[in-house]
């Protein structure tokens, strides 16, 4: 069964406001915090493992609350009801008063839990209804590539746009020194987009039709039971490996582009433009890859070719201009990064048919929950190690200019590090059990002990 384009058009929409907002804040927020709000990387860091603390709790919460409400007032309200306090709360992020080092802390600190919150209430009811819109195997990696289309999109312009819109709002110079006024400007005009995107898809999708509850008390599994599940344990560690690469490179990009190849802020824009354009050119590439691979061979592929191209651009390319060697290995590099954005979102909906032959219940909200804690908490680790590293090597906050060894410690994260990560997970995809042979196999189980046809698989 596939849905109507305007419905996936829609639901791909709602990835424009998180993909906006969770990437920029996981790419720039460090840089921002550090040379325009003058906190110490360290403490810049600590305030990302601080505010996942709060969302250990809210995520699994959220995610149980929709399961349970979802037969009364669906998933979609929730993105009604959260927009604009999304909007608001990551305009708040960037705005930066002077409260002197020890006020910017903690400003940072209430406002990041803030958005995080505001982010857990729209997201996860968004995410859970792909299992939902998309029972089948197929269908399910369509849906989700016009959600990571429209992600990447977004993602493109979290990494690429801000070098341009802080500048050109302060008039130019360098982009370690400017001031808070772009910042600000550049929070407002994201959550305002972040904002209207939620709200387009709660407007046009259409909640799906559900089968009624059986009747008698319902004796709900503990939320921990859900990586009991097959498969669930693997994707989810293999999505918090993915997610802790890619945040690990996209938080240190802005230091190694300024300090370590020298480039001004338009030229920054460039690079990052080409990375994420490239990469939302190649979806379908991956598409018929998945179905001619599978998704852990796809994904695979995919993995291997972001860590090569990341590991190479950091050794060979020359400082000082944008050459034809830095574009090609940053096209190649967004060609890997389509597939590591895209398939393990797209492996994760065919988990929730086997948790529900596990525990009778069908626990979407519940399951995506848990891959939203885990995306907040490794983007957050892949920041905060990069807050010590920054501190460690000695990063002169303010200032492009840094020394030997501060450059190299960033060239250090930026290239070995997040590259051995994205090795790892490589390895890894080979743990998750699902095909589609058994994924039609758990839905024809499902669909006997209903007592119905089985879906198409």
């Amino acid at each position: 069964m596939k849905l109507p384009l305007a419905q996936r058009i829609a639901y791909g929409a709602s990835d424009l406001g998180a993909s906006l907002t969770f990437v920029a804040i996981n790419t720039w927020l460090l840089y921002a915090l550090v040379n325009v709000a003058g906190v110490p990387p360290l403490w810049a860091g600590a305030v990302f493992v601080a505010g996942r603390l709060v969302d250990a709790f809210t995520d699994p919460i959220m995610g149980v609350l929709g399961d349970r409400w979802r037969d009364r007032v669906g998933r979609l309200p929730f993105l009604r009801w959260g927009a604009f306090p999304l909007g608001a709360a990551f305009a708040a992020v960037w705005w930066a008063p002077d409260l002197g080092p020890g006020g910017a802390v903690a400003y940072a600190l209430v406002t990041f839990v803030l958005f995080g919150i505001a982010y857990t209430v729209v997201q996860v009811p968004t995410m859970a209804l792909t299992p939902e819109l998309a029972p089948d195997y197929d269908e399910r990696t369509a849906l989700t590539s016009w959600r990571i289309g429209f992600g990447v999109v977004a993602s493109m312009l979290a990494v690429a746009a801000p070098p341009m819109v802080v500048l050109a709002v302060v008039g130019g110079g360098d982009l370690a020194a400017a001031g808070p006024a772009g910042w600000r400007v550049l929070g407002v005009v994201f959550g305002v987009v972040a904002a209207l995107a939620y709200l387009t898809t709660a407007t046009v999708v259409r909640e799906p039709v559900r089968p009624p509850k059986p009747a008698g008390p319902v004796v709900h599994a503990p939320w921990w039971t859900a990586f009991r599940a097959p498969g669930y344990a693997s994707v989810w560690t293999l999505f918090l490996l993915v997610t802790l690469g890619i945040m690990t490179l996209n938080s240190m990009l802005p230091f190694f582009l300024e300090s370590a190849l020298e480039l001004p802020g338009e030229a920054q824009t460039l690079v990052l433009g080409t990375l994420f354009g490239v990469a939302v050119l190649s979806f379908p590439l991956w598409g018929m890859l998945s179905a001619r691979l599978g998704k852990r061979g796809a994904l695979t592929l995919g993995l291997l070719l972001l860590a090569g191209a990341t590991l190479t651009l950091v050794s060979v390319t020359p400082p000082g201009a944008v050459s034809p060697l830095l574009l090609t290995l940053t096209a190649l590099a967004g060609v890997g990064l389509a597939a590591v954005m895209m398939l393990p979102w797209a492996m994760l909906p065919d988990v929730v048919e086997f948790d529900a032959l596990a525990h009778g219940e069908r626990r979407e909200g519940l399951l995506y929950a848990l891959f939203t804690f885990g995306q907040k908490a490794a983007g957050s680790l892949g920041v905060f190690a990069n807050a010590l590293a920054a501190a460690w090597f000695g990063y002169v906050q303010g200032s492009a200019l840094q020394a030997p060894e501060t450059v190299a410690g960033i060239r250090l994260m930026t290239g070995p590090v997040a590259a051995g990560i994205f090795l790892i997970a490589a390895a890894w995809v080979w743990t998750y059990p699902i095909t589609r042979e058994r994924h039609a196999a758990a839905q024809a189980a499902l669909s006997a002990a209903a007592g119905k046809a089985p879906l198409a698989g």
